[in-house]
């Protein structure tokens, strides 16, 4: 089994290794060589193909930000995992896929947008890999992650989501906002257009991001004001109420450049010393607030410990206690295959430690199968006269490990 398992991914490995003169992803180009190689015919193959497949009409999760999950891929399991997320056009994900232990065959990382089409947006064959999505528009994806056949492959998997620009007061916290978008100025004849956030006057203003500034000037609201432009058709930047200002009309600025200080210059004379905040597109302005919000970025903990991942484990069930094999577990499910090898998704997990009745086989010598059912598939013979060890049941089916085989056999 082994050398047929180690010329399998042989041949693999040769097909993927070559170039091909079409635009098609990593992935996409790995399902051609099983293709060619005819692998995708065998009962592996298929279900390599179909997991990926499947991934992508129903996610295995609906992920809760900041996410992480540790994940085990069985050689003798195909299996792709995916995630559902949403994007939001104010804030930028970050990434993060780490490989751990021996084996580091890399994976397949896609990104979807999640409509009929399912769109590609990124794609990756990477071993370890940090990057970060953003986007100018509110978008649902699917993440799915995929290795290559016969692998065993442990993968943590963490996303993080961070405000889209940087907060502009340095050393700044989220409680300094103290007056948000909307709130009524000069008895309702107009709306606050922008955040305001204060702290102690002089406290360096800093450039949210790369860009350039557009206007350095004074006026009668916003007092000394700065101008930046992020791109050549991007959002406009506004400060306000500064005490002096450190850029010039024309300069090119770096997020986390000082483009002034705070101060209550303008309308803001009679007002502890705050920053006026404001982001302005073609259409107006938009409430800033969740541009700059800082965020949460340590995920809730894993619903299981680690240390099950990859383990085979018993349960108890309505007919029985059955063995599971937990593939993965993160800040919001738990994800294992039943003993019919079907992928199933919950919540929580009660683990037995001990079987609580006793059972004796049917006959002294019958075949241990691989399914608790007539027609499973005999993979070993089992021998009542001699030791073997009672590990879970179900219905009229023991689930037993004898002479290092674990399988069923009808029970009395």
């Amino acid at each position: 089994m082994r050398r047929i398992n180690a010329l399998i991914v042989l041949m693999v490995f040769l097909f993927t290794s070559c170039q091909t003169i079409f635009n098609i992803s990593p992935y996409e180009s790995y399902v051609k060589s099983l293709e060619t190689s005819g692998i995708s015919k065998s009962s592996m193959g298929k279900k390599w193909i179909s997991s990926g497949q499947n991934a992508l009409l129903i996610p295995n999760e609906s992920v809760k930000l900041p996410f992480k999950s540790e994940i085990f891929f069985r050689e003798i399991t195909p299996t792709a995992f995916s995630y559902r997320l949403k994007y939001e056009e104010n804030a930028k994900l970050t990434f993060k896929i780490t490989s751990k232990g021996k084996e580091n065959n890399g994976i397949y990382v896609d990104i979807f947008e999640n409509n009929s089409n399912k769109s590609r947006i990124k794609n990756f064959y990477v071993k370890d890999t940090v990057f970060v999505y953003e986007n100018n528009n509110t978008q649902n994806l699917i993440l799915r992650i995929q290795p290559q056949l016969l692998v065993n492959q442990y993968v943590t998997l963490e996303i993080i989501k961070n405000a889209k620009l940087a907060f502009p007061v340095k050393n700044g916290s989220n409680k300094d906002i103290q007056s948000h978008w909307g709130v009524a100025r000069e008895g309702g004849l107009r709306k606050h257009e922008g955040v305001d956030i204060f702290n102690k006057k002089g406290t360096p203003i800093l450039a949210v991001e790369d860009g350039k500034i557009a206007r350095v000037e004074t006026n009668h609201l916003g007092g000394k004001v700065v101008w930046q432009r992020l791109g050549m058709f991007g959002q406009s930047i506004y400060y306000a109420h500064l005490d002096s200002q450190a850029v010039s009309t024309g300069q090119t600025v770096k997020k986390g450049d000082i483009v002034g200080f705070m101060g209550n210059t303008g309308n803001a004379k009679t007002t502890p010393s705050h920053l006026h905040f404001g982001i302005y597109t073609g259409s107006g302005a938009i409430d800033p607030i969740l541009y700059i919000l800082k965020r949460d970025t340590i995920p809730a903990k894993l619903k299981l410990s680690e240390k099950y991942l990859g383990s085979e484990l018993i349960i108890k069930t309505e007919n029985g206690q059955t063995p599971i094999n937990i593939l993965s577990v993160s800040s919001v499910a738990i994800n294992y295959t039943d003993h019919l090898g079907n992928l199933q998704n919950i919540n929580q997990l009660n683990i037995n430690s001990k079987i609580k009745a006793k059972y004796k086989p049917n006959s002294s010598f019958q075949n241990i199968i691989d399914e608790p059912f007539l027609e499973g598939i005999p993979i070993a013979k089992f021998n009542a006269n001699k030791a073997f060890k009672i590990l879970g049941y179900v219905d009229n089916y023991l689930y037993l490990e004898q002479n290092e085989v674990k399988g069923w056999v009808l029970k009395e």
